[in-house]
């Protein structure tokens, strides 16, 4: 994940360590240890607030210091965290093979949730509009929730016909992209639980990612391919799509959607210039 700001990046590896950097250093300002694979991590706009997870446990940092602000077992496996820009505001997302797939929301200063809310099967995906107004969530019951932060109830809900396995909510709160295992990238206004747009892909889609100007979007695709879109367009056409060798696993795009940073499953990192 990248700070809005560019200015620092923080690494989830197969060491079980959560890192943050500098832009301008590969030496890491602080590692920590979670002593088992780091899942999920994301950073507030100037990086001073990170949330990570792993397992069942989901912990919030200060930038200042590796030692977490606090950390909370939720009991199930958690599958996503997303943080406010502010980093006033973190939503889980928990995966369990029971009966608990929640979305819990969490102010930084507490481990205790400001609300629950149940669907009606694993959470896959979660996130958060930059000004914490907003909660967006993906779940294996084929559906797409819209939250507003005040309220456990959803806003809306969209079904598709695959797991939803990437959410992502523009900086604006504008705009909500989807990626599902239906092979299909969507694309919706907030206000409105029917999409502007849908387009197929080659394959199930892994992760989706919008620029922090709003204007564009990124997806990987199980086809090994990734789609770049511009959310104001009119259709579904993106503007490229481009073979990858690897499975993505995260990715991260800059404010201008200049600069696109891609995790592979084979653990490498590439950077590249749009």
């Amino acid at each position: 994940a990248i700070s809005a700001d560019g200015e620092y990046f923080v690494a989830r590896s197969n060491d079980n360590k959560v890192y943050l950097f500098d832009k301008d250093s590969s030496t890491p300002l602080w590692s920590y240890n979670a002593g088992t694979d780091v899942s999920s991590i994301a950073a507030s706009a100037d990086g001073k607030y990170v949330a990570a997870s792993w397992h069942h446990t989901v912990a919030v940092f200060d930038s200042d210091s590796s030692s977490p602000l606090w950390t909370k077992d939720t009991g199930d496996t958690v599958s996503s965290v997303s943080i406010s820009a502010d980093g006033e505001y973190i939503v889980v997302g928990l995966a369990d093979t029971g009966t608990n797939d929640k979305v819990h929301l969490f102010d930084k200063d507490s481990s205790t949730p400001l609300w629950t809310y149940e669907p009606e099967n694993d959470v896959l995906s979660v996130d958060i509009s930059e000004d914490g107004e907003y909660i967006v969530a993906g779940s294996s019951d084929n559906k797409v929730y819209l939250f507003d932060k005040d309220s456990s109830s959803p806003s809306w809900t969209y079904t598709t016909s695959g797991d939803v396995s990437s959410v992502d909510v523009s900086y604006n709160g504008k705009w909500i992209v989807v990626g599902s295992n239906d092979d299909k990238i969507y694309l919706f206004e907030y206000s409105s639980s029917s999409p502007k747009w849908s387009y197929t892909t080659g394959g199930d889609i892994q992760t989706i990612a919008i620029s922090e100007n709003s204007r564009y979007f990124i997806a990987s695709s199980l086809d090994k391919k990734l789609y770049f879109f511009r959310t104001t367009t009119s259709d579904d056409l993106p503007l490229w799509n481009l073979p990858f060798d690897s499975d993505i696993s995260d990715i991260s795009i800059g404010h201008d959607a200049k600069q696109i940073i891609l995790g592979g499953k084979d653990g490498n990192v590439s950077i590249f210039l749009n």
